[in-house]
């Protein structure tokens, strides 16, 4: 039965990565380094974060990992857990507390039925110095296919996910649309959810200035313990 289950989810991320590369027409290393990079430079633009070697970063709800190498490769030390190893709903994280510099943790809070423990477990192992950074589908302007994977169990938008990071006792709160390596003032136009799910241009389009390539329908979420 284990066995089982852990092929399952084996299987759900390779599928869910392909389906990303197919969609984007990237290699899983492009898409791995323009998560990095991106989760990299916000960090040092909202909390002016030095990033440096031997940085420890976990990523909650891993998968594959694909996005190991790209951290590994600017030296910082990469740690992943998923669910074949913990029950975000429930179990203690294998960690001590303050054990790490960023936790990660990419479109998994929408599966967690009970995301209390999981929060808790986030805030209790990350450091002072630190932060967190969790990305989500925006209800908002992902009503119609959130459902379309049947993994998902709690959406949010933008107020419930900053509420929930409050009542969890996370401070400097950061939220933005899911746009991946764009300038930061992007990031902070007024209607910036609204303008990032609609504009036209795609990440493949050679043509179109860097800024408005986009249509992202996510949330990244940043906070400090």
């Amino acid at each position: 039965m284990e066995n089982n289950r852990k092929e399952l989810i084996k299987k759900y991320f390779e599928e869910r990565n392909n389906k990303v590369s197919s969609e984007s027409h990237r290699s899983r290393d492009e898409l791995a380094e323009n998560e990095v990079e991106t989760i990299l430079y916000l960090g040092k633009k909202i909390y002016n974060f030095e990033f440096k070697e031997n940085l420890k970063v976990l990523d909650v709800g891993c998968g594959d990992k694909f996005l190991e190498n790209s951290f590994q490769q600017r030296g910082i030390k990469y740690f992943g857990i998923d669910i074949d190893h913990v029950d975000f709903n429930q179990d203690k994280f294998p960690f001590e507390d303050d054990s790490f510099d960023i936790i990660i943790s990419l479109a998994v809070i929408e599966h967690i039925s009970k995301p209390q423990n999981y929060l808790n477990e986030i805030k209790r192992i990350v450091n002072k110095s630190g932060f967190i950074f969790l990305s989500t589908p925006n209800w908002k302007y992902d009503y119609k296919n959130f459902f379309d994977d049947y993994t998902h169990v709690k959406p949010y938008s933008f107020a419930s996910l900053s509420k929930i990071l409050s009542d969890h006792g996370f401070q400097k709160i950061k939220l933005y649309p899911g746009l991946r390596k764009k300038p930061f003032w992007q990031y902070n136009l007024p209607f910036a959810e609204f303008f990032a799910s609609i504009l036209p241009f795609t990440g493949d389009a050679k043509y179109m200035p860097n800024f408005l390539k986009g249509k992202a329908k996510s949330i990244f979420a940043l906070a400090r313990k």
